[in-house]
C-alpha cells in the first residue's frame, strides 16, 4: 500500500463534494448518498443517512466541479447523528489510482478558489420557479450549477435579489423542491438580449433527505 494512504497526518480541508458508496464486492443493486464535510489526500469525513459499521469498507465516487474521483476507503469513525439529521463517518482511503489521486490533489490545491469551500458543479436541470407571494404563473428555466448550499439558475427575467422563490428540479429522480432567496443577478450590462438572466439562489429551506437526493443526482449526471 502507497505511504501515503490513510495517514492522519494530511491536513484536512472544508470542501463539500456530493459522493455515492457502496458495499466493496459485485455491484450492488442500489447504492447510497451522501455529502463531504473535508477532504485530505488520506481520507474524507462523509455525512451520510444511514450509520455503516466500523471497519465497513466501502467503494466511493465524489463528483467535483472537474470530475468524479473515484477510489475505495474503509470507516474508522462514526459520530451522530447531528442536529441536520446527518451522520458523520471518517473514512480512510485504502485504494486509490495514480489519476484519482492526481485529480485528489489538484482539487485540494484549488481550494483557495472553491466558494466557502463547497463546490459548484456544473449541471444543467429543468427547473420551475415560483415566486412566493405572488400569483404569477411560474418561470421555466435551467440550473447553471449546482452545490450543497445553493443553485446557478438561468430564467427569462431578472428577479431582484432578496426574493424568495420555491425552486422545483424536474431530473429523473422525480421532482424536488427547495426552497430559498436570490442573492445576486446577472448585472444589466453584462445581459445579452435572448438570452436567459443568471441568478444565485441560496437555500434557505432544505431537508436533509432533499440535500441527499441532490447529491445523488450531481453524481449520477457523470
Amino acid at each position: 500500500m502507497p505511504d501515503w494512504l490513510g495517514q492522519r497526518h494530511f491536513p484536512r480541508y472544508p470542501i463539500v463534494v456530493a459522493a455515492l458508496y457502496a458495499p466493496e464486492g459485485p455491484p450492488p443493486e442500489s447504492t447510497g448518498a451522501g455529502w463531504t464535510r473535508n477532504l485530505s489526500e488520506g481520507g474524507i469525513c462523509l455525512e451520510l443517512t444511514e450509520r455503516i459499521e466500523l471497519s465497513s469498507s466501502l467503494r466511493v465516487r465524489l463528483r467535483t466541479d472537474q470530475e468524479c474521483i473515484a477510489g475505495q476507503a474503509r470507516i474508522i469513525w462514526v459520530r451522530g447523528p447531528d442536529p441536520t439529521g446527518g451522520i458523520l463517518h471518517g473514512m480512510t482511503f485504502t485504494q486509490l489510482a495514480p489519476a484519482q489521486h492526481q485529480a485528489l490533489r489538484e482539487l485540494l490545491a484549488r481550494r483557495s478558489s472553491v466558494w466557502r469551500a463547497v463546490v459548484r458543479v456544473p449541471q444543467e436541470i429543468p427547473v420551475t420557479c415560483q415566486i412566493k407571494g405572488e400569483t404569477r404563473s411560474p418561470l421555466q428555466g435551467r440550473t447553471g450549477n449546482i452545490s450543497r448550499r445553493g443553485l446557478s439558475l438561468h430564467l427569462p427575467l431578472a428577479i431582484l435579489p432578496g426574493s424568495a422563490l420555491e425552486v422545483t428540479l424536474h431530473s429523473s429522480h422525480g421532482p424536488l423542491t427547495v426552497e430559498g432567496t436570490i442573492v445576486r443577478v446577472e448585472p444589466l450590462d453584462a445581459q445579452i438580449p435572448g438570452e436567459p438572466i443568471r441568478h444565485g439562489f441560496q437555500f434557505t429551506d432544505i431537508s436533509h433527505a432533499t440535500g441527499m437526493t441532490l447529491g445523488r443526482i450531481l453524481v449520477e449526471a457523470l
